[in-house]
């Protein structure tokens, strides 16, 4: 069968992981006007097989499958926060849509780290204690780099890189330029709920459908290590300059992030 006149993918909810994303998807998924993929992350760009030479038809053909078939003037969107970190993938992206806007949720980097740390633990793709995985993450990520597979530390160990925010959000800044990156925290998402959503449906250009359900069911399966307070300070050190530079950048108040 071919493909369907008009579809396009228009946003996607980019990061970060373990940053509340699956809240915000289950949320925007309900807006009427919104057609959501059928499944959280399609992981379409991400993918190690991705066709690098494919047309955009073709390309179009095989992402419509992940979509519910009742996307004809709806706004579509996904929810893939890895896009925003691994290397290359927002290229992919940019030569697929180069109007695809992002909505981006970034959580507290030492929170984030544990959550994902346990969350690999859980899976058992992690075997060390939280401070040698912290310690041995730089020695990991430098093995693997620019290797896309599945099972890479680049997706698995990656604990304190992905909070470090900037670098991800400059080069979405300047393939997609900053109209097309509204950027969110996982805070504002939970203690202001309803205001935050309405940010989002503006940023997409949709009204406000009042639906604004489930306000605090932003963590919904949370798991965490324990953290002993020397763990968490040597996080926030080598964090404090990323969010001196984050804070600047975005030229908002991150003084949280520094406790």
């Amino acid at each position: 069968m071919g493909m369907p006149p008009g579809f396009l993918v228009h946003f996607i909810v980019g990061g970060t992981q373990k940053g509340g994303t699956s809240a915000l998807a289950r949320f925007l998924a309900q807006h009427p006007e919104i057609c959501f993929s059928k499944h959280k992350e399609t992981h379409f760009f991400d993918r190690p097989d991705f066709p690098e030479q494919a047309s955009f038809d073709e390309l179009n053909t095989q992402y419509v499958r992940k979509f519910p078939k009742d996307w004809a003037g709806k706004i579509v969107g996904e929810a893939t926060p890895v896009s925003m970190y691994l290397p290359g993938v927002a290229e992919r992206i940019q030569a697929y849509n180069p109007a695809m806007k992002w909505v981006l949720l970034l959580r507290h980097p030492v929170e984030r780290a544990v959550s994902h740390y346990s969350m690999e633990r859980a899976r058992g793709y992690e075997r060390l204690p939280l401070p040698m995985a912290l310690r041995a993450e730089r020695f990991r990520l430098w093995y693997d780099r620019g290797w896309m597979a599945w099972r890479t530390s680049l997706r698995h160990h990656s604990y304190l890189d992905r909070g470090r925010y900037s670098g991800q959000i400059e080069r979405l800044w300047r393939l997609f330029g900053r109209e097309q990156v509204l950027v969110l925290t996982s805070d504002q998402l939970r203690d202001r709920h309803t205001e935050t959503l309405q940010a989002v449906y503006g940023f997409l250009g949709l009204q406000d459908s009042g639906i604004f359900a489930e306000p605090e069911a932003v963590f919904v399966t949370e798991m965490k290590a324990a953290l002993d307070e020397k763990t968490r300070a040597w996080m926030l050190r080598r964090l404090r300059p990323e969010v001196d530079r984050l804070e600047a950048m975005l030229g908002v108040s991150l003084e949280s992030w520094r406790r």
